[in-house]
């Protein structure tokens, strides 16, 4: 019997039955790890405003699904003009040296996902200095950090000692690791809310404007924005601007009955796990959004106006309550992606879809 296996049937069922991964986010010298709610890792070197990025990403489990990726330029910075990354990589201000039977080369871009190369190149590079683009010497991955970062990412899936560990393998064999936790299940409502009349979107913007209780709300009454969307059939869902400041609006969530007297009902949205070197779990509804087709309601936060940095959510409301369907974050502005390809702390499945569309948001 696997180790990990005798470990967790030591402990009591209902403890057992309740485990779920705590999401990591961490920076260490110049690289930064995140590993998600199913130990899906993805670390890579900081900053990246020099242009030039390696990308380390690895699934849980003993399938154990690798990619690691060097590129050069990104949507903000455009395509950058000089020769093929396989001709001009300096490893320590010697040639590096690849071995591209299985690497995918392109221009600017090189991959690889096969086990056996991944392996030879981190051979290579675990204990250097630094990866320098040969006719950009500005254009450098410092690999101070990228050591430390990968025996993170074992230790968080459970690889250490193991065959299938990137730092300090052991003879334990690659299939005696922790299985990737089970994927979340968020629900959806059994149907649409029907929509809003006139008189009742008239109705309720006039209570949320001059009548519900705002007293904390920096933001004067006369510049508060204030949107409705139905809710259920019986309630509507207000957003009310509260603070302004220069790239978020932060929103106050109610949910208030749709016919007069009206009553409602203040919202707060809880993470399902605690936010990293913050000790929190209450979310501010920052530039939020409601699809009330769909019920799904997102926050954007920038960390600056570029928007390359900050946290982006998206909760599902199930009839009764909002439930955390995807939580990403950047954490370092350096203009290298945007929120699209932030990295996640936590991701879910709808009730009505398969499962393997979480494998695929996870290998972006």
């Amino acid at each position: 019997m696997p180790r990990w296996m005798k470990s967790l049937l030591s402990l009591p069922l209902l403890y057992a039955a309740c485990l779920h991964a705590e999401p990591v986010q961490k920076v260490i010298s110049d690289w930064q790890i995140t590993c998600n709610n199913l130990n899906y890792c993805v670390a890579r070197n900081i900053p990246g405003d020099n242009g030039l990025v390696m990308t380390i990403s690895r699934h849980a489990g003993a399938n154990a699904r690798s990619l690691i990726r060097i590129d050069y330029g990104n949507r903000y910075s455009g395509e950058l003009p000089g020769g093929p990354l396989k001709d001009n990589l300096l490893l320590d201000q010697k040639r590096l040296r690849l071995d591209l039977k299985h690497w995918q080369s392109d221009a600017h871009h090189l991959s690889t996902a096969h086990n056996i190369s991944m392996d030879e190149f981190l051979a290579q590079v675990m204990d250097a200095d630094n990866i320098q683009l040969l006719y950009n010497q500005g254009a450098t991955i410092s690999l101070h950090g990228m050591k430390p970062v990968l025996e993170l990412m074992d230790e968080v899936q459970g690889r250490q000692n193991s065959m299938s560990a990137w730092v300090k393998r052991g003879d334990r064999p690659a299939y005696d690791v922790p299985p990737e936790p089970k994927v979340p299940l968020v629900l959806t409502q059994p149907h649409p809310p029907k929509a809003l009349s006139r008189d009742e979107v008239s109705g309720l913007i006039d209570y949320g404007t001059w009548r519900i209780n705002t007293d904390e709300c920096s933001l004067d009454p006369q510049r508060r924005q204030v949107s409705v969307s139905p809710l259920t059939d019986e309630k509507a869902l207000l957003l009310i601007s509260c603070e302004m400041g220069a790239y978020n609006v932060i929103d106050l969530a109610f949910e208030v009955t749709r016919e007069q007297p009206y009553v409602g009902k203040g919202i707060s949205l809880k993470l399902p796990f605690t936010l990293p070197g913050q000790g929190e779990k209450d979310l501010e509804l920052v530039n939020a959004e409601y699809d009330a087709a769909n019920g799904v309601l997102l926050t954007f936060s920038k960390d600056r106006g570029l928007g390359d940095c900050g946290v982006a959510t998206r909760w599902q409301f199930n009839g009764q309550q909002f439930e955390l369907a995807e939580y990403a974050r950047e954490g370092t502005c350096d203009a290298w992606h945007s929120s699209d390809d932030w990295p996640t702390l936590w991701t879910s499945i709808r009730s009505n879809e398969p499962q393997t569309t979480v494998t695929m948001e996870a290998d972006k």
